[in-house]
């Protein structure tokens, strides 16, 4: 009698098993969105903040304004010209208090606290007028 509640319970699992792995096995895998190494709201125009943070940072690294994906959103990619691989980008949101928020994403940053993610924060707050 065990052997016959068993038989069918372990091809049951085979089968729903089988059918998950075909439906995620035709669906594209999406990359997890990343997340912000730190935020931070400013009071400052919007316009005034995408234009200081666009502005040259000098020779030791890149800047670009990336075409909004969405309105009242610009990213900025500040990239250092020494690991051009780090992909680093200030995103600036509009928020609807009126103010503004700044995203800042690195691939691979640990909590905000590596020598570019302070760069990139401190050029910020210089921005945003707090520094």
């Amino acid at each position: 009698m065990f052997k016959h509640v068993w038989v069918p319970a372990l091809l049951s699992l085979a089968a729903a098993a089988c059918s998950t792995v075909d439906k995620l096995g035709s669906e594209p895998i999406k990359p997890p969105k990343p997340v912000p190494a730190w935020s931070n709201v400013y009071t400052v125009p919007y316009d005034a903040m995408v234009t200081c943070l666009a502005a040259p940072a000098g020779d030791g690294f890149v800047v670009n304004i990336e075409p909004p994906s969405t309105p009242g959103t610009t990213s900025v990619l500040y990239v250092p010209r020494s690991a051009p691989q780090a992909e680093s980008r200030y995103v600036v949101k509009r928020v609807p208090d009126g103010t503004i928020q700044v995203d800042w994403i690195r691939i691979g940053s640990v909590g905000g606290l590596d020598w570019l993610d302070v760069q990139a924060r401190q050029r910020a707050n210089r921005c945003g007028g707090l520094g």
